[in-house]
């Protein structure tokens, strides 16, 4: 039981302490820190769940901005965010809307 308790603390550090790299266009990066469900709470309130903090607001901000993201298991959800930020992609139609 020791040791299950000591790999749970062993892995809650890494959650906290593990930033999420954003890589932009430019070559440039940028990192976000926070506990472990951060990035799910930042998700959550560009839904319109919360009201955005100016930290939350710019974080978005540099999620939106940038092409990738990596240095964290996290990665994953940054990608999830820039798409809900983003939207659908633009497609190309044959369809001719009317009174075009």
């Amino acid at each position: 039981m020791i040791r299950l308790e000591k790999r749970i603390r062993a892995l809650e550090a890494r959650m906290l302490a593990d930033p999420v790299i954003l890589y932009f266009a430019d070559g440039t990066t940028s990192e976000i820190c926070g506990r472990a469900d951060y990035l799910l709470r930042l998700f959550c309130a560009a839904c319109g769940g919360e009201d955005l903090s100016p930290r939350q607001a710019a974080e978005l901000d540099l999620i939106r901005d940038s092409v990738s993201a990596g240095g964290a298991s996290c990665a994953q959800m940054t990608q999830l965010i820039r798409a809900f930020l983003l939207g659908p992609a633009e497609e190309p139609s044959s369809v001719t809307p009317v009174g075009v």
